[in-house]
């Protein structure tokens, strides 16, 4: 079954494709470092990402 994702990327909580496009990063590294960073919330089976929390994470470490 086709699921269209209508959620803005501007949002709090972001799916992984979304985070994917805002960093041009790939699917394990966003993986990856989300799970470092404490940014991932799992909602049921919905696997979604922190952005405020992962871009911040991502600045301190390799900014």
């Amino acid at each position: 079954m086709y699921k269209k994702e209508t959620g803005s990327i501007q949002g709090d909580l972001v799916t992984l494709n979304q985070m994917c496009e805002v960093t041009n990063l790939g699917s394990s590294t966003v993986r990856r470092l989300a799970s470092e960073a404490a940014a991932v919330r799992k909602i049921g089976k919905s696997y979604r990402i922190n952005r405020r929390i992962f871009l911040d994470y991502v600045e301190k470490i390799y900014g």
